[in-house]
């Protein structure tokens, strides 16, 4: 897959291939964590599309009946509750004729919004004749939702779902009036996203989107697993595959798992050198690691930071939430681990790809991850399926580099801290 950018927030243009492992390097706030992101969007948004426009066409429906409905018959009296039950029933009520028809009629409206006042059962001629004023444009309003184009509807999909991630800066940044583009180009198709006012004003779709992207950025999620915090997007969906939510059928992991048994022992004998124990849910709802050599499990809050980064491999792999061909994005993982976990947790990273041939785009500042990846990707024979980009700003602009074939440059910019303090002690040294 090849990742283009255009006037996308902070970057001007970038060509990334996302093919195995794809490694960005460079200063911080040179947009190496937008191409993640981007990529987080693009699937999350646009896989199953179909499923999340019915979904929010019944969204609509609901909150149109229960705003008309409220409006006319007043939020007091015994009365009240009748517009929530009511808008409710009629989602509902509605969602079984769409999926019985093919197409609903005007009519088909009418019917189910009598229908389900009767089976409400609030009584009143009061409240009958309240109701009746306002039937007829509810029936209207319904079938101008219904008949929306998929189109209108995808596009503000799309946009609710990238202005949540990208808190609503999509457009350039630097340049005023300029189209942000991404296209992702994968098996000689093209999925293609343009934004304007920070809104999508088109969609290409030339091949359907079937898997998943992970983000992964922060070890912290652990601790919100049972607990009622705020969290971005990319927070939540992790969160609920950490949980095990997005399982259609409880059995699905225990099938994926007896299918990867063998890749996944060889995944668990570098990990199970950091996590000597299993991940479980006890009874009062909260996780914990039950450890070798402790009496009691350990409850996920007082894990190590570093820990934790290592945990949520290994509950994503223990409940089969990674899928093969699924994207992988990994924001600076090196950040919370000192130098050794660093480097097994880049040999995690490499043979997680090589097992479940993952896209996996990974951002660092470290050279020992850089390093390490590096010389595991060779090790493990992947090295050809491994690119290196140097993120770099230029009057406001980033733009991005492959220098796999010169990785010189990423070290270069890696070591100029260590210059700094060698010229520095050499000051101190000399008395200067």
């Amino acid at each position: 897959m090849k990742l283009t950018i255009q006037n996308f927030s902070k970057i001007a243009h970038a060509d990334i291939l996302v093919d195995g492992i794809t490694v960005i390097a460079g200063d911080n706030n040179t947009g190496k964590s937008t191409v993640g992101k981007i990529l987080f969007s693009m699937f999350n948004s646009l896989s199953n599309i179909e499923e999340k426009i019915w979904q929010q066409r019944l969204r609509e429906i609901e909150k149109t009946s229960r705003i008309m409905t409220r409006n006319v018959i007043g939020p007091n009296g015994r009365n009240s509750a009748f517009f929530i039950k009511y808008s409710s029933a009629l989602k509902k009520d509605l969602q079984s004729a769409m999926k019985a028809k093919d197409e609903i009629t005007y009519q088909d409206i009418q019917e189910s919004i009598e229908r389900v006042f009767e089976s409400v059962k609030f009584w009143g001629k009061e409240l009958r004749e309240s109701f009746e004023e306002i039937s007829e444009e509810l029936t209207e309003k319904i079938f101008a939702l219904l008949n929306l184009p998929e189109e209108i509807l995808a596009r503000e999909v799309l946009t609710e779902y990238f202005q949540d991630v990208f808190n609503q800066q999509i457009n350039s940044l630097i340049v005023e009036n300029r189209m942000a583009f991404v296209a992702a180009h994968i098996k000689n198709k093209k999925v293609a996203l343009s934004f304007e006012k920070n809104e999508c004003v088109s969609i290409l779709t030339e091949l359907a989107i079937l898997h998943k992207a992970v983000y992964i950025d922060n070890p912290f999620v652990v601790d919100k697993l049972s607990g009622e915090y705020d969290m971005n997007r990319m927070d939540e969906h992790l969160a609920g595959l950490l949980e095990g939510e997005d399982r259609a059928e409880i059995m699905d992991g225990v099938f994926e798992r007896v299918l990867n048994k063998e890749k996944l022992e060889n995944i668990f004998r570098p990990l199970n050198t950091v996590i000597d124990g299993s991940i479980m849910q006890q009874q009062d709802g909260e996780f914990y690691l039950q450890r070798e050599g402790f009496l009691h499990p350990v409850y996920f809050g007082n894990l190590s930071t570093g820990l934790k980064a290592f945990v949520i491999l290994k509950r994503l792999l223990e409940t089969a939430a990674l899928k093969e061909k699924d994207v992988l994005i990994l924001d600076e993982p090196e950040i919370h681990l000192h130098p050794k976990w660093q480097i097994v947790y880049a040999e995690l990273v490499v043979l997680l790809q090589k097992s479940f041939d993952l896209s996996i785009v990974v951002t660092t500042h470290s050279p020992y991850f850089l390093d390490a990846i590096h010389l595991y990707s060779i090790k493990h024979k992947i090295d050809n399926k491994t690119n290196y980009y140097l993120s770099e700003m230029t009057d406001n602009q980033v733009t991005m580099e492959n220098v796999t074939d010169n990785l010189d440059l990423i070290y270069q910019k890696m070591s100029t801290p260590i210059h700094e303090l060698e010229t520095l002690r050499y000051e101190l040294n000399n008395g200067s």
